[in-house]
């Protein structure tokens, strides 16, 4: 079965799930008509702010890879299809985890759940990423070794950064916000992948 319309589903997934984000950001509550008055009504809700720019750029970085998925692999068979659906499904936790942490931020459960959320994002990811990959009828291009290594080394080391934050909750909820905020600035940079996309 040709993978089109499976990668459409999921373009299709992270769009609501990214809309999600903001439509469930907390109106600022502003009481008067001066800036100071609307400075006071954003920094209320500051957590809200903080939680949803960095999980829309976690969900722009989890896309990105998701389209690097269907660069090599063109064709699905029904297990490639339900380890999709499974990204699927925790890819749709993540506004309910964001506005959990918003809510909870230096609360280990909080941390805890939002870590795993992420985590099964890109865990699940990088199972259907391995079996796609060791499975040359579903391939749509020959896969480079380089690729294949620094894809391995991308798809696991933020569950890696995200262990430790849940890990540290317990003592210094704090730096685990900051790992939070650290980690999606570390895909952002350039790697070796990006000469082998169009």
């Amino acid at each position: 079965m040709s993978a089109g319309r499976l990668e459409a589903l999921g373009d299709g997934i992270f769009s609501v799930a990214m809309t999600l984000l903001i439509i469930e950001l907390k109106i600022p509550s502003v009481q008067g008509n001066s800036l100071k008055d609307l400075s006071h009504a954003l920094y209320e809700i500051r957590q809200e702010i903080f939680c949803y720019l960095i999980s829309f750029v976690v969900l722009g970085i989890m896309w990105f890879g998701h389209r690097m998925v269907f660069e090599y692999i063109s064709r699905t068979n029904r297990y490639f299809i339900f380890l999709g659906v499974l990204f699927y499904m925790v890819v749709c936790l993540v506004p309910f985890s964001t506005r959990f942490l918003a809510a909870n931020t230096l609360h280990w459960y909080a941390i805890m759940m939002y870590g795993l959320n992420l985590s099964c994002c890109n865990l699940t990811l990088y199972a259907q990423w391995l079996y796609g990959i060791h499975r040359p009828s579903l391939h749509a291009r020959k896969l480079p070794t380089e690729v294949r290594r620094e894809a391995n080394i991308l798809f696991l080391i933020s569950p890696l950064f995200y262990a430790v934050a849940i890990a540290i909750s317990f003592l210094f909820p704090l730096a685990s916000i900051i790992i939070f905020f650290i980690t999606p600035i570390l895909y952002l940079l350039p790697n070796k992948l990006d000469k082998y996309l169009p």
